[in-house]
């Protein structure tokens, strides 16, 4: 009967459990809907801006090759999403062995490296509205780190794709391909500051679009996370249920067999 009873509340924990998980594989599922209707259509609007940068190609400066690199590495806020964040730290451990500075957005991150003077942080972005917010705080925390390490830096983000961790130059900017019509836009501000101004713009959406990316890989991977704790809550479910009603059975038979030896007494 003892034996029955720890099955019984083990099976209320695995109730319990199923409820929870099955809360969070919803929210990540949600989140997943969300993030990847924004990020079509942000990759759309840096689509657009480049070819915006195209047509003021001549007003841009010729690119200079950086001293250095400051890396973007994008991590996550919640856990439970797998090998995510260690993912990105091991491309950026085999691809600079730590010795360039970096910016680590997300608290999942920051937790797997302990501070460094070389390196800044960034509370990173829970969904896809605190995106922005987000990209907000990434830009001081660059010219903060640039102030720290003079010379011209380059930039490169390391984030989490649906292939793998994977990392991205930003800066300097590749090099705009001339408008294929041939005949410079009609602004009101000179080339030069308008080229400047699509450039600053291009580089936010870029790492936004980088960001949410992110965030929708990290749901996924979350949403797979969540499925395979349920199957296995459900598999250990119902060994737990077969334990159970085995041992109903023998309290049975048991109990029958009692009621027999008790009536051949009497007989």
């Amino acid at each position: 009967m003892s034996q029955r009873r720890e099955i019984e509340t083990r099976l209320a924990l695995y109730d319990d459990l199923t409820g929870i998980l099955g809360a969070m594989r919803s929210f990540a599922l949600a989140e997943l809907r969300r993030i990847g209707k924004r990020e079509e259509n942000q990759q759309l609007l840096v689509q657009n801006l480049r070819d915006a940068l195209n047509d003021v190609a001549f007003a841009l400066p010729p690119p200079e090759k950086p001293d250095y690199d400051i890396w973007l590495l994008f991590g996550s806020v919640r856990g439970f999403c797998g090998s995510f964040n260690e993912d990105v730290l091991r491309l950026w451990q085999e691809q600079t062995g730590e010795r360039t500075p970096a910016i680590l957005i997300g608290e999942r991150l920051h937790d797997l490296l302990p501070e460094s003077a070389n390196d800044l942080r960034v509370p990173g972005a829970n969904g896809g509205l605190d995106a922005a917010a987000t990209i907000e705080a990434i830009l001081p925390a660059i010219a903060e780190s640039r102030q720290k390490h003079p010379g011209r830096a380059g930039l490169v983000a390391c984030f989490r794709d649906d292939r793998g961790a994977l990392s991205q130059r930003l800066l300097p900017l590749i090099e705009a391909q001339p408008s294929i019509s041939g005949f410079p836009p009609h602004v009101y501000a000179s080339p030069e500051e308008t080229a400047a101004g699509i450039a600053e713009h291009y580089l936010f959406h870029q790492i936004l679009a980088i960001l949410l990316r992110s965030i929708r890989v990290e749901n996924h991977m979350r949403l797979m996370q969540m499925e395979n704790a349920l199957h296995h809550l459900e598999e250990g479910s119902g060994g737990l249920i077969r334990q159970r009603n085995r041992l109903r059975q023998e309290e049975i038979v048991e109990e029958i067999e009692l009621m027999i030896s008790g009536k051949s007494i009497f007989l």
